[in-house]
């Protein structure tokens, strides 16, 4: 370890409290010795890692995840490309707020929808486990395939964090502990029979509200009451959000509630369809959102027990899902796309494709 011998003098300015002739609280070394080791350990703890937060933002393919990134990053002036399986970005705390410790955040975008969706498995993992966050966008303008990405990425990620919590608490007891605290502190008191809470934060985004605006009010209704009660059972906020209008103020503050752990305002929650939407978890109820968008009379022809598995028929009797289905062999070779070329590992690709077929 190199040390400027400026660095060195200052080191030992500073060690007022030390008696230069008292070699026991020295430990019988000098005082280059004692500065050289002063600076060794301050820097040894300004380099150690700190428990950075991490969101993963997944959902709708084209639901313009990218767009929304780049915009909280304040880089309006890239324009946006395919995301290619998984991407990270990291944001540096803004100006202006006032957290303890964390000034930088980790940001992981999942690319082509539901197709590459055990890359999860990268972001979320026992290490990561109780600084993560959900970000699922989901696009409103295509509601054929709006419950199925939903019901994909829930299911697996719901799976997913209970078993890195389960290896987490393996390696740190005090993992389950400080994930229920949070927990708690987001949804208090709620009714643990009907609810099934993601035990991490968890945000749902409705793209492309701009388009959604121009559907009919009933299916505008039918997609929002889902929506809301989706987002009350898995214990999610939820807001609509279009890169066209004004939503951009909740999408900064619950990326910066995320990342930087910055409180969220207490603004009330806007239901009415007719409007972006906006729920902050917790403040919603089973009540204020009323029974599935499917008239009585036909609930009988439901054969479904559950409560969600009722809001899911009832949401696809009127939106029947249309799950895409993708040959894997002609998906689009990202190692020979241009803008990833890398000099260095283009050659040792070509060295190491060069074995193997010899």
């Amino acid at each position: 370890m190199m040390f400027q011998l400026s660095d060195l003098f200052s080191t030992i300015m500073s060690l007022n409290d030390i008696d230069l002739d008292d070699d026991k609280k020295r430990g019988g070394k000098l005082l280059w010795d004692v500065a050289r080791d002063t600076m060794a350990d301050k820097d040894t703890k300004e380099s150690l890692p700190t428990d950075l937060n991490v969101v993963l933002v997944v959902g709708s393919r084209s639901g313009g995840k990218t767009s929304m990134i780049l915009k909280y990053l304040e880089r309006t002036n890239e324009t946006p490309k395919s995301t290619a399986a998984l991407e990270y970005n990291y944001a540096k705390k803004p100006k202006g707020i006032d957290t303890m410790g964390k000034d930088v955040g980790h940001v992981w975008e999942l690319g082509d929808g539901t197709f590459l969706i055990k890359l999860i498995d990268v972001v979320i993992t026992p290490e990561t486990i109780d600084n993560a966050s959900i970000v699922l966008v989901l696009d409103l303008s295509q509601p054929k395939e709006l419950y199925h990405t939903f019901q994909t990425v829930v299911e697996y990620l719901m799976k997913r964090i209970k078993t890195c919590i389960s290896d987490a608490v393996k390696k740190n007891a005090a993992v389950k502990d400080k994930l229920k605290k949070a927990f708690e502190r987001r949804l208090g008191d709620f009714d643990r029979n009907q609810m099934d809470p993601m035990r991490i934060p968890f945000l749902i985004i409705g793209s492309k509200y701009d388009i959604f605006q121009t559907f009919p009010p009933e299916e505008k209704k039918i997609i929002s009451k889902t929506l809301r009660y989706l987002a009350w059972y898995y214990g999610a906020t939820l807001i609509y959000y279009s890169e066209k209008q004004e939503a951009v103020v909740h999408l900064k503050s619950m990326f910066n509630h995320f990342l930087f752990d910055t409180e969220l305002s207490n603004k009330p929650p806007q239901l009415d369809y007719n409007k972006p939407i906006y729920v902050k978890c917790g403040t919603d109820t089973s009540d204020q959102i009323g029974p599935p968008p499917i008239p009585e009379y036909e609930l009988g022809d439901i054969r479904e027990k559950s409560p969600t598995a009722v809001w899911r028929a009832a949401f696809c009797k009127h939106f029947p899902q249309e799950v895409e289905q993708r040959d894997p062999t002609l998906l689009k070779d990202y190692g020979n796309d241009p803008q990833y070329a890398d000099q260095a590992v283009d050659a040792m690709k070509e060295q190491k494709m060069a074995v193997r077929y010899d």
